[in-house]
């Protein structure tokens, strides 16, 4: 009896010596979580156009998103304008906006952490007189890419991205 009551004695003497030491390194954890850069690096890794008559086209883009960060990160979308040449080409968007439960519907993506990801995605573009002055350089391969948009990651506000090709 004396051994089990000197053995509970101990261990709430530890417990209370140790328990300043274990809240303060909770703290710790959550500072350095809280000094996490909450960015990803979404580039444009190509731009591909198909022709499908005189005056449509499909246009392949593909998306290179890298995960800096040390967790894993739910992307639900990328929503963007494409630009060729300067001039607009359409808009977008890859994925979808979630609301209250996270559920995966297949249309999120789950990036690891220190881990890159493509997306692909197409948009169909007609021939119009907005695009009357880059239609042959389009459908020749000439062209400079470039894409303004936001993106979206679970728990994070949205974020504003540029990029070129």
């Amino acid at each position: 009896m004396i051994a089990i009551g000197a053995g509970i004695a101990a261990m709430i003497v530890g417990v209370v010596v140790l328990l300043p030491y274990l809240s303060q390194g909770q703290q710790q954890q959550q500072q350095e979580g809280q000094m996490i850069i909450q960015e990803l690096a979404v580039g444009l890794s190509s731009v591909k156009v198909s022709s499908e008559d005189a005056t449509t086209a499909t246009v392949e883009v593909t998306f290179s998103v890298f995960n800096p960060t040390r967790t894993t990160v739910i992307l639900e979308h990328i929503k963007y304008t494409l630009y060729a040449d300067g001039t607009r080409v359409g808009d977008s968007m890859i994925g979808e906006s979630l609301e209250g439960i996270v559920a995966g519907s297949g249309r999120t993506n789950y990036i690891l952490p220190n881990t890159q990801l493509l997306l692909k995605d197409t948009i169909k573009v007609t021939k119009t007189r907005g695009l009357e002055g880059v239609w042959d350089t389009l459908m020749a391969g000439g062209v400079r890419w470039e894409v303004d948009g936001v993106y979206s990651v679970t728990g994070w506000q949205e974020k504003q991205f540029n990029a070129a090709k």
